[in-house]
């Protein structure tokens, strides 16, 4: 496919009747301040109560593999509402957390951005290059597949394909907090707010409960979380399947999407640039609403199992090519600048 340097085509149309459309709004896209703050500091509390659960299994476990297993279950855990927490500063930036838009990045950054050293201002200046200028020179998301070096590899299996994401995993991680615009003053802003927080577990619990907690946080956010966003990003879109939005992004709806890589209305990413609007705890229940009553809206790609395949899904235009060729349809793919060369 040739170098794109116009925006896609939405490449959609809603089959809704006009009530339908009416019933669509009313019941998907209302927000809530009180939906919004509480669901992001429940999700943000349960950081802090995986912390905990790992901290008292170091002090009370007998055993120290059972302490271990522990703390990599909450690891995981915290890492996972740590990407909750992103996934919310990026609906913050549509104004979904709530209708009043100062309380909606306030309260977007108190509670999710500024703990992930972002603010929700700065990356809706990123985002909405990605929204408006999707597909072209102008898409972010899209420049930082070239940027990092992942255009025209082949990958053949999964251990080829973790293997690139750790070589490219510094090029991410600064390619990410560039396009976020974390600054100098958001990193003070994040010191600030762990400091805050640090102080007052150590306030209520001690220095060794502070201490493993912040670096608990070090190891969730900068060690674990990349990569687990970086999977969860590069198969949000295949800008080589097509020449339209609807084309080319994917909900992600398999189990391990849900409960690792896309929570916080994430999976259903191709709902979201379909319809911008949709709160993020209302996503599932907008994917089923369209799913039944909306024949345009069924033609988007979803994907119910992403480990299966993550490394098989036919994308550079010459494996499709061949598919063509061969009467056989292609699975839905992953994201460009993946060259997955065709099974032997």
């Amino acid at each position: 496919m040739g170098e794109q340097i116009n925006n896609y085509e939405q490449g959609y149309r809603s089959a809704l009747s006009r009530e339908e459309k009416q019933q669509f709004r009313q019941e998907y896209c209302k927000k809530s301040a009180f939906l919004g703050i509480s669901l992001t500091f429940a999700n943000l509390a349960t950081i802090y109560a995986a912390i905990a659960v790992a901290y008292l299994a170091f002090v009370h476990l007998g055993s120290p593999i059972m302490a271990a297993l522990v703390t990599l279950l909450s690891l995981i855990v915290a890492t996972r509402q740590m990407r909750a927490l992103e996934n919310i500063v990026h609906f913050g930036s549509h104004n979904n957390f709530c209708q009043d838009k100062q309380l909606n990045d306030r309260m977007t950054n108190l509670l999710a951005a500024w703990p992930m050293l972002q603010d929700v201002r700065q990356y809706r200046v990123f985002h909405a290059a990605h929204h408006g200028d999707y597909g072209s020179h102008g898409d972010p998301c899209k420049e930082r597949l070239e940027r990092i070096g992942a255009s025209g590899l082949e990958i053949n299996n999964n251990r080829q394909l973790v293997y690139a994401i750790l070589v490219w995993m510094p090029a991410y991680v600064r390619e990410f907090y560039n396009e976020v615009k974390s600054s100098s003053k958001q990193v003070a802003i994040f010191g600030l707010w762990h400091t805050l927080v640090i102080g007052g577990l150590f306030a209520a619990f001690g220095w060794q409960f502070a201490a493993f907690a912040a670096a608990h946080w070090f190891v969730s956010m900068f060690l674990i979380l990349p990569f687990l966003r970086s999977i969860a990003e590069f198969s949000e879109h295949d800008y080589q399947l097509g020449d339209t939005v609807c084309d080319t992004t994917f909900n992600n709806l398999g189990l391990l999407d849900h409960v690792l890589l896309h929570p916080a209305g994430d999976a259903w990413h191709a709902l979201h640039h379909l319809h911008p609007t949709v709160t993020w705890w209302k996503q599932g229940a907008a994917h089923r609403f369209l799913m039944q009553r909306d024949s345009a809206y069924r033609r988007v790609h979803n994907r119910d199992d992403l480990i299966q395949d993550i490394a098989n899904f036919p994308v550079a235009a010459r494996t499709l090519d061949i598919d063509k060729q061969s009467g056989k349809e292609g699975k839905s793919g992953y994201p460009s600048g993946f060259g997955i060369a065709p099974a032997e």
